[in-house]
């Protein structure tokens, strides 16, 4: 930060472990985004530990609370794979209600597939494609449903943007917070 003049920073894909308060105390620069991408992969501890991941629910959950905490008005967003293999009915709930109770600003979903020199390719109890669509399209319901949440939040604020592309005559840009902003404009916004 001391380096550097850019006025908007965005950190990207933290893991909960790296989540301090002397991380998150570099936020009183309003330069940094109050975006964090926390990848979460299951909201089951069951599963986590089948996925070898370095951290439980309850890390996780420290993580969130502590940038909660810190960082007003921040926006969460995270990734969850749904049928990783061996995964349960229950464990599926678990992360669903996990991901509810997080209340994400957006989730992006992704079915578990094999891939090619991974441990995980090798594990028993594969989750059948119908049943992984069908876990998919329940957490992307829930994952409209908690972006809708987090923005309505916003309704009537004024925010700065950073305008990104004009499509038609329509512009696109982001808040700090990860909101997606349209307006129509003749001028060049581009990168303003």
């Amino acid at each position: 930060l001391s380096e550097t003049g850019v006025i908007r920073l965005r950190l990207s894909s933290l893991h909960p472990q790296e989540i301090s308060p002397e991380l998150i105390g570099l936020w009183h620069d309003p330069r940094l985004c109050r975006h964090f991408h926390l990848s979460l992969q299951s909201g089951s501890d069951a599963v986590l530990g089948r996925m070898k991941r370095r951290y439980s629910t309850s890390d996780y959950q420290r993580a969130v609370s502590l940038i909660r905490g810190l960082v007003p008005e921040v926006a969460i967003t995270t990734d969850i794979i749904v049928g990783f293999p061996g995964e349960t009915e229950a464990e599926f709930e678990e992360s669903y209600n996990f991901c509810r109770q997080m209340e994400f600003t957006r989730i992006h979903v992704f079915p578990y597939s094999p891939r090619r020199g991974t441990e995980a390719a090798h594990l028993p109890n594969s989750v059948a494609d119908k049943l992984k669509k069908q876990r998919s399209q329940r957490m992307l319901a829930l994952a409209k449903e908690s972006a809708q949440n987090f923005c309505r939040q916003f309704l009537g604020k004024v925010m700065p943007v950073l305008w990104e592309k004009q499509t038609d005559g329509v512009w696109s840009g982001l808040t700090d917070n990860y909101i997606k902003v349209y307006t129509k404009s003749n001028k060049d916004l581009t990168n303003s």
